[in-house]
């Protein structure tokens, strides 16, 4: 696996989610696709399950680290540390559980494992975010933030798919090697 190119790619993917999530948002809503959970998963369908837990946490934090979220007295938003974080980890998972029964060569496998891979860390963070909003001061609506968060799964999964069309063949850039290419089993002859 190739660290820097890796870091760099992880670099514009947040840029993108950053500065195009508006953009690309559906009307006057906030369901807008994530394309660092489409690198992450483009990784997590290639890497090792060790090495895609750990670029999972870290792309969760980064993603921690860059949403606000209100609080029910007004003021400065509060940025919470965590839950993207643990929510990445379990959908990538997810992926590595589901990746050995897909044809991983093919763009619609990683527009299908970003869609429920993120389906998972979005239900995720919504329980995160709901249960935290019992005890402290942030203003969280489940109901409404669940059904825009799988909105933005399936959205994702199509951004995906699309994406997938360019990513899988640039795969060994970053040093995944030949991306979804059958695993290497050694068979002793007898």
């Amino acid at each position: 696996m190739n660290w820097l190119a890796l870091a760099l790619a992880a670099w514009i993917f947040l840029a993108l989610e950053l500065s195009l999530k508006a953009g690309l948002a559906l009307g006057d809503s906030t369901i807008a696709p994530s394309f660092l959970f489409v690198l992450l998963t483009l990784i997590a369908m290639s890497a090792s399950p060790r090495a895609s837990t750990w670029i999972a946490l870290a792309m969760g934090l980064a993603m921690d680290l860059t949403f606000e979220i209100p609080l029910k007295a007004g003021g400065p938003p509060a940025t919470v540390v965590g839950p993207y974080a643990l929510s990445y980890v379990l959908g990538v998972q997810l992926i590595l559980a589901l990746r050995g029964v897909m044809i991983r060569r093919n763009p619609l496998t990683l527009g299908f494992l970003a869609m429920v891979g993120l389906a998972v860390a979005q239900v995720t963070l919504v329980a995160i975010f709901s249960v935290r909003a019992f005890y402290d001061p942030i203003f969280w609506e489940p109901a409404r933030e669940l059904w825009v968060r799988l909105l933005s799964c399936v959205y994702t999964g199509i951004v995906g798919a699309i994406l997938g069309l360019v990513l899988i063949p640039l795969s060994p850039l970053l040093g995944l090697g030949a991306a979804g290419a059958p695993s290497r089993t050694t068979t002793r002859r007898p």
